[in-house]
C-alpha cells in the first residue's frame, strides 16, 4: 500500500488482529490512520497504566497488547508497566514517539535517547529511520514479543518518519499474532530420564508456574497429575493450571499464603515432604519457594521452561528440560503410555484431603466472622462464592495478592487470575482489569485492590467510565499502608506514617462517573456483590476491613495472633 510511515504502521497493526491501542495519541500519525471500526483508541490518564492496560489485554486475547506514548517523560512513564510485563513474559508493544531524525543531538525539547532508557526493560528496541521500514518494524516486534519466551517490545517512531510517504507491503505472519509463537519442546533424552524418575518417585510433586497457563497447558498437566497420581501445587501465576475441586489440586504455595488462615499450608507441607518435584514455567523466585528453603536438598527436580536461563537457576536440577510446557508434556505423556509408565496409589488424594481438612478448621471461623470492621477473609469468601467459569479477577500487589490466591476458588482450569507477580508493584489492578474487560467484553472482571493501591490509580475510573467498561472494583479499605504497618511493627516493633485518612472510595467513584457504595456490614457483602456484578458501568465497592489483618504470610503468624486475641 501507499502512505504515511504512521499508516503504514497501523495497517500492519491491523492486519495482526489489534483491536484496542492503550495511550496518549501519539505517535499522531499512527492514531489519525487508525479505523476505528476495528481498533477502539482508549485515551489514558497516565502512560504507565496505558502498557498495564495493554498487558491485560494480551493476558485475555493471547495477543500482543499494543500502547502509545509521546517522547521524554511520556515513554518513561511506561517503565513500570513494560517492566512488569518482561519480569511476567508478556508481549506488550509499546509504540513511542520519537524526535525528527532532523532534531537529534540538538536539545529538542523534552530529549532523550529512548533506546539507551528503554531497553532494560524489554525485549528489543526498534527505531523506524525510514517509511519504507514501518510495516517490517512492526512484523519483527509481534515475532520478538511472541516467540520463546514472551515479552515487551518498544518501537520508536520518529514523527519526520511517520509523516512521510511510502509504499510498502502490509501484512502479517499468523504464526506471531498469539503467543505463545514456535513452540520447541525438550529433548527426547529428557523427556525419558523425567518419565523414568516420575514413575520411580514415592512422593512426586508438579509445581504449575506461570508459562504454564501462558501455555495453556491445563489439560496436560492434569492428565499427568493422573497418571502419575502426583499432587498439583501452583505458584501465583501458575493458579488456573488446574481446577481447586480436582482431588490432586494442592492449592498455592510459598510464603505469602502459607502462614497463618493460608491455603498454602496444605501445598508447602506436600513441597517439604517430596523427593521428586517436576517444576513447569517458573521462575522459581523467592516468594513461591520460601526463601529457597524448598525443595529439600535431598529431593530430586525436574525443570521445565522455554527460557534456559531460569532452568537450574537457584536450586541443583536433576533433569533440566528446554521447551515450551503444554507441547513438552504432550511428549510425555505419549511416552509414558507408548512405555505403560504410571503409578496409583491413593495416598497423595487421601493426604491432600486431610491437609485440607486440617486448613479448613483454622480458616472457616474467619471466612464467616460477622466481626466489624470486617475480616478480610469473610470478604474474601463472599467474592469466592460469586464467581463464574466466565470470572476474571485482577488483583493488586501486596496483601490482596495473598489474600486472593488463598482465599479465592479456582473454579475451572486456565487463566483466571491476573496479578502483578512479576515485580510486586501495586497501583496494578485498575488498568489491567480494564485492558482485560475490553479485551473480552463477555468477560466479569472483579478488580481486587487495597485503598494504598488504589491510590495510585483511580484516576482511571474516569477512562472505565468514558468507555463504558464494566469492571467490579473493589477496595479493601483498611486505611493504612497494612503491609508495611505490619512490617515495621514485626521488625521494629512499632510503625510510623502509614494511617491515611477516612477517605470513602466510592465517593470517588461516583464523583468519576462510576457507580458505587460503601459497605460496614458483612452481612450485606454478598447482595451489594451481586448488584455491582449486574450492573452494566463501572462500580466501586469500597468495604471497610480490619487493619489489624495480616495476609497469610509465613512470619507474620505472630502478629496475627495478638490481634486475634484482641477480639
Amino acid at each position: 500500500m501507499q502512505g504515511t510511515g504512521g499508516a503504514l504502521v497501523y495497517e500492519t497493526l491491523k492486519s495482526h488482529g489489534v483491536t484496542c491501542l492503550f495511550g496518549m495519541e501519539d505517535p499522531i500519525h499512527v492514531f489519525h490512520a487508525v479505523d476505528r471500526a476495528f481498533t477502539r483508541i482508549v485515551t489514558v490518564r497516565d502512560e504507565k497504566h496505558a502498557a498495564i492496560m495493554a498487558h491485560g489485554y494480551a493476558q485475555v486475547t493471547g495477543r500482543p497488547g499494543v500502547c502509545a506514548a509521546t517522547f521524554g517523560p511520556g515513554a518513561t512513564n511506561l517503565i513500570t508497566g513494560l517492566l512488569e510485563a518482561q519480569r511476567s513474559s508478556v508481549p506488550v508493544i509499546a509504540l513511542v514517539q520519537d524526535h525528527p531524525l532532523r532534531l537529534k543531538n540538538k536539545n529538542a525539547s523534552s530529549a532523550l535517547d529512548h533506546a539507551v532508557a528503554l531497553a532494560p526493560y524489554v525485549k528489543d528496541v526498534t527505531r523506524i529511520d525510514t517509511p519504507e521500514q514501518a510495516a517490517d518494524a512492526v512484523r519483527k516486534a509481534f515475532r520478538i514479543a511472541t516467540s520463546g519466551r514472551p515479552g515487551p517490545v518498544v518501537l520508536l517512531c520518529p514523527g519526520d518518519v511517520m509523516a512521510a510517504e511510502a509504499e510498502a507491503q502490509v501484512w502479517a505472519d499468523p504464526a506471531y499474532t498469539h503467543f505463545p509463537a514456535n513452540r520447541v519442546r525438550a529433548s527426547r533424552e529428557s523427556i525419558e530420564k523425567a518419565a523414568e524418575l516420575l514413575s520411580a518417585a514415592r512422593r512426586p510433586l508438579i509445581i504449575a508456574g506461570g508459562g504454564s497457563v501462558i501455555s495453556g497447558a491445563s489439560e496436560e498437566i492434569r492428565m499427568l497429575a493422573e497418571v502419575f497420581d502426583c499432587p498439583v501445587a501452583t505458584t501465583m501465576t501458575g493458579r488456573g493450571a488446574i481446577a481447586d475441586a480436582h482431588p490432586l489440586a494442592a492449592g498455592p504455595l510459598g510464603s505469602t499464603t502459607g502462614g497463618r488462615y493460608g491455603r498454602g499450608q496444605i501445598s508447602n507441607t506436600l513441597f517439604a515432604e517430596a523427593d521428586v518435584v517436576f517444576v513447569l514455567g517458573s521462575r522459581t523466585g523467592q516468594l513461591c519457594y520460601s526463601d529457597w528453603s524448598l525443595p529439600r536438598p535431598e529431593a530430586k527436580l525436574i525443570h521445565l521452561d522455554i527460557d534456559p536461563a531460569e532452568v537450574g537457576r537457584n536450586f541443583a536440577t536433576e533433569i533440566a528440560m528446554i521447551g515450551d510446557v503444554r507441547d513438552t508434556l504432550r511428549d510425555l505423556l505419549a511416552h509414558c503410555a507408548d512405555r505403560g509408565l504410571a503409578r496409583t496409589d491413593g495416598a497423595p488424594t487421601k493426604r491432600i484431603a486431610e491437609l485440607t481438612q486440617v486448613w479448613k478448621a483454622e480458616f472457616e471461623p474467619v471466612a464467616t466472622s460477622t466481626q466489624k470492621p470486617i475480616r478480610p477473609e469473610r470478604l474474601l469468601a463472599e467474592i469466592s462464592a460469586q464467581v463464574e467459569d466466565k470470572t476474571l479477577i485482577v488483583t493488586d500487589a501486596s496483601y490482596i495478592t495473598g489474600w486472593a490466591m488463598s482465599h479465592i476458588d479456582v473454579p475451572r482450569p486456565g487463566r483466571f487470575i491476573l496479578s502483578p507477580r512479576g515485580t510486586s508493584g501495586i497501583g496494578w489492578s485498575l488498568p489491567a482489569a480494564i485492558g482485560a474487560k475490553m479485551a473480552d467484553p463477555s468477560l466479569k472482571v472483579m478488580c481486587l485492590t487495597g485503598d494504598g493501591a488504589f491510590g495510585y490509580v483511580f484516576n482511571e475510573l474516569e477512562t472505565a467510565a468514558r468507555y463504558g467498561v464494566d469492571v467490579t472494583v473493589v477496595v479493601f479499605n483498611n486505611g493504612t499502608l497494612a503491609f508495611q504497618r505490619h512490617w515495621e511493627l514485626k521488625v521494629m516493633g512499632r510503625y510510623l506514617e502509614c494511617d491515611f485518612l477516612d477517605i470513602d472510595y466510592s465517593e470517588v467513584g461516583r464523583a468519576l462517573k462510576c457507580k458505587g457504595e460503601r459497605i460496614t456490614d458483612p452481612e450485606t457483602i454478598a447482595a451489594r456483590l451481586k448488584q455491582a456484578l449486574a450492573t452494566d458501568a463501572p462500580y466501586v465497592i469500597d468495604v471497610v476491613i480490619d487493619p489489624n489483618a495480616t495476609a497469610p504470610i509465613v512470619g507474620f503468624e505472630k502478629l496475627q495472633l495478638e490481634r486475634d486475641a484482641v477480639h
